[in-house]
């Protein structure tokens, strides 16, 4: 056997022991097991490896596009004084690894990681190796996203290191790798092909398994000869051995992975189930006596495999749309750093931009960050973020979203956020943190799957032990029938899955959910409370008319105005800035905003209010009539401007309240603004009286909350994000706009990525919906074992409709959760 002839390269080195020769492993040197089959990809060749670990670690250095350290290392890395941990996964603590995977904080005394968890069945997995993560010294946070199997990980570095946290996993009979999203998709990719084939394989053999058997149970004995008779079942069984061997793999290491932690999860009956119905009939097949179930088992292990090649389905979509919203940004930003004065385009690695920096986004260009529009108008495509399909177009000053689309003339615009402070990390964070969010049911059905997969085998055990004494030629029948029929798959996945495809439906409506209690919480709510301005209406004040002093001019009161509102968050300030344009003055100094009232500043030695007529109006003697809609500008207390202002509601304002008093909710409107525009804006949306309040500060409108949760009401609060906070936080479901704040400060349970209000009745509908199908799982799982146990302890049916039935039990929750999937909106 030849050896490569490349510095540091350890491979086609043979051991001899015992008069026996093995291979050493191409990673760490030592020598392969037999009958080890583990191979990676290197240049175009095939490499032995000697285990998992080695695989992953030598997967992953490769991925990373390291695979010179195979030609430069002096020795295998079993070999290189990297044998501290579990011999090769010490590899992990390489600089080269370190520096692609790890994140030092600016301390140096904490680090932490993002891994991906492999090899993983069912939830039971997933508490197991969170169980062992935490249980690490120095570790942190050991969190693990239940639907993306990601594990987000920090530890103290004097305590841990990434080597140590991954043998942990290892231990526990799993696998983890630091992966990044492509190479992340390229495992799912895999692992997604091997299901399929798994799932081909035992399709084919089902149904030739059934060719053959079918005549045998609808044609008399003597019609069929006994050769005729035999050659069908010997069939059978050759077609039944590569499902069992090779389909049914994922249920064999799952229950041998129970084995040697010593706790049993869904894999431990099914795998208990698939053999003791294999060995019945192998038996029955020797002696040439008892039922045949090669036919069972074909088709119970289809049904099964199916069922997970689904949920995995379901899975896939969540991460797609997370790793769309991570991925979304260009590699390539074109950046004018002599901008205004020079033009010239310098083309940089996206990851480089800084805030302030100016780019030019080309036609049919992303956005390669958060920005603000300087120069140019036109259509973005922003449905990565809101799921609208309509372009929105933009003009001067208007925030663009890093990576939507430009469908319009070249804008020029001013990069604003970067990296995970943007737009787009936001709501991939959001995203993930809402799919990997466990509500308070699904932890208890957790827990109860946990505690009913030992239970189940210890009835089955009994059951058998019984019918010793009964009809001991019947005890391994029924034992068998018992551990066939009872699964807890249809229980742990009632919830898990329903709650995931309804958080995808919702996320495609534009609805983000970023607290996993929304779904669980929204059937409850007996209250929405509205904000006003930029809730229900557009937010967008347009200046009708400007009334002034005889020795003030429009334009100084524009000017004064705008200075007051730098930095403001309020409506009115882009209809200022766009009247106003570049045209600046001295600033406002000891600027101060008054919640409910306008802000104030000092111009000159002079105190200028801007705001509502009794904040701005102090003085006693001033005569100013009382506008709907108008802004006081005055200086030193007396009036100085009238600025005349209008806010149209929002286009589907009224259907939505409508849409909520007809789901029989109590709908409130809660303002800052005053009480005539709020009234009017009441009746054109049918709100009674008894519901609305005005000129509410912060605290007002948080005791507002407060009554309604004393009257026994659960209350939804929606908002705009900016003087809401307080609310959004009391009330038991809060949504935010969008468009109100700054994504990355937001801390509401939801926000509103569409430009469409009605999509929050229709999340509460398919919230109740969702409750609904949730009950349907749970009262189809306990409704099949209520009736299948008894009839399995009874005998009255075989261990074949047994496994049949518990593969159709499992598959029914998952068709039926996947109805939200499909729910229009």
């Amino acid at each position: 056997m030849s050896t490569l002839n490349a510095p540091g390269l350890a491979i086609g080195r043979l051991f001899v022991s015992e008069g026996k020769t093995s291979i050493a492993c191409f990673h760490c040197g030592l020598p392969i097991p037999p009958n080890t089959q583990l191979h990676i990809q290197f240049n175009g060749t095939s490499q032995a490896v000697c285990c998992v670990g080695c695989e992953a670690v030598a997967t992953t250095i490769i991925n990373a596009d390291l695979g010179n350290y195979y030609h430069d290392r002096s020795a295998p890395a079993g070999i290189a004084g990297l044998t501290e941990v579990n011999g090769q996964l010490a590899a992990f603590d390489l600089p080269a690894i370190q520096s692609q995977y790890v994140r030092t904080e600016s301390t140096g005394e904490t680090q932490s990681a993002a891994l991906y968890i492999d090899g993983v069945t069912c939830n039971a997995c997933l508490w197991l190796a969170e169980a062992a993560l935490r249980r690490v010294p120095g570790v942190t946070l050991a969190d693990i996203n239940y639907v993306t199997h990601r594990a987000e990980m920090t530890w103290h570095t004097n305590q841990a290191s990434l080597a140590v946290i991954i043998d942990a996993i290892t231990r526990v009979g799993l696998r983890a790798t630091p992966v990044a999203s492509g190479e992340r998709q390229a495992l799912r990719a895999q692992s997604k092909r091997e299901a399929l084939k798994q799932l081909g394989v035992t399709l084919l053999a089902m149904m030739q398994v059934m060719m053959f058997t079918v005549p045998l149970y609808f044609t008399a004995n003597d019609d069929i000869s006994p050769d005729a008779q035999s050659l069908m079942r010997w069939a059978s069984l050759l077609l039944t051995l590569p499902v069992v061997a090779y389909s049914a793999q994922p249920f064999w290491i799952g229950a041998l992975r129970d084995w040697h932690t010593r706790h049993v999860s869904m894999d431990s009956p099914i795998a208990l189930a698939i053999a003791a119905t294999f060995m019945t009939s192998l038996w029955s097949l020797a002696v040439g006596q008892g039922a045949l179930y090669f036919d069972s088992i074909t088709m119970f292990v289809f049904l099964l495999l199916t069922s997970r090649y689904l949920e995995a389905g379901i899975r896939d979509r969540a991460l797609s749309r997370i790793e769309r919203l991570t991925n979304a940004a260009p590699a390539v930003a074109s950046r004018l750093a002599g901008y205004p004065g020079n033009r010239q385009i310098s083309e940089i690695a996206s990851a480089e931009l800084c805030t302030g920096d100016v780019i030019l986004i080309s036609t049919g260009q992303i956005i390669a960050a958060d920005a603000t529009l300087l120069e140019g108008a036109g259509e973005v495509d922003e449905s990565i973020v809101t799921g609208e399909s309509r372009a929105v177009i933009h003009t001067v000053g208007a925030a663009l979203i890093g990576g939507t689309m430009n469908l319009g003339a070249p804008l020029i615009a001013r990069v604003e956020r970067v990296g995970s402070a943007s737009t787009l990390a936001s709501v991939a964070r959001m995203a993930e943190r809402s799919l990997g969010g466990r509500p308070q049911l699904m932890a208890l059905t957790d827990q109860i799957a946990r505690v009913v997969a030992p239970a189940l085998i210890a009835l089955a055990v009994s059951a058998g032990i019984i019918w010793l004494f009964i009809n001991s030629s019947q005890s391994f029948n029924v034992a068998v029938a018992v551990l066939a029929v009872t699964c807890p798959c249809a229980i742990a996945l009632a919830a898990p899955l329903a709650y995931t495809s309804a958080t995808l439906t919702i996320a495609n409506r534009g609805l983000l959910i970023s607290r996993s209690h929304v779904l669980e919480t929204m059937p409850q709510l007996t209250d929405v409370v509205f904000d006003k301005t930029g809730t229900l209406t557009t937010g967008k004040l347009g200046i009708t008319k400007i009334e002034t002093r005889h020795d003030l001019s429009r334009d100084e009161a524009l000017v004064i105005a705008a200075a007051l509102e730098a930095g403001a968050a309020h409506p009115i300030v882009q209809s200022i800035k766009y009247i106003t344009g570049d045209r600046v003055i001295t600033a406002a100094t000891e600027l101060r905003s008054v919640p409910g009232g306008g802000v104030e500043g000092v111009i000159n030695g002079e105190i200028y209010r801007f705001g509502h007529r009794d904040f701005a109006c102090t003085d006693i003697g001033t005569n100013v009539q009382r506008h709907d809609g108008a802004f006081i500008l005055s200086r030193n207390g007396a009036w100085l401007a009238t600025f005349h202002a209008d806010d149209e509601l929002k286009p589907d304002a009224i259907t939505t309240v409508r849409a909520l008093q007809k789901a029989g909710l109590r709908v409130h409107l809660v303002s800052g603004d005053r009480a005539a525009r709020v009234n009017i804006i009441a009746a054109e949306l049918g709100i009674e009286k008894a519901h609305i309040r005005s000129q509410q500060t912060p605290l007002q409108k948080l005791a507002y909350i407060e009554q309604l949760h004393a009257c026994g009401g659960k209350v939804g609060m929606v908002g705009d994000g900016v003087n809401d906070a307080p609310v959004l936080g009391a009330a038991d479901v809060s949504i935010a706009m969008a468009a109100g704040a700054d994504l990355p400060r937001l801390t509401a349970d939801a926000v509103l990525l569409s430009p469409h209000l009605i999509t929050i009745p229709a999340t509460l509908e398919l919230a109740r919906h969702t409750k609904n199908i949730i009950k349907q799982n749970f009262a189809w799982a306990i409704a099949y074992n209520a009736i299948g146990i008894p009839l399995a302890l009874a005998n009255v049916i075989n261990p074949a409709w047994a496994a049949i039935g518990m593969g159709v039990s499992g598959l029914v929750v998952v068709l039926n959760s996947m109805r939200l999937l499909r729910v229009p909106g």
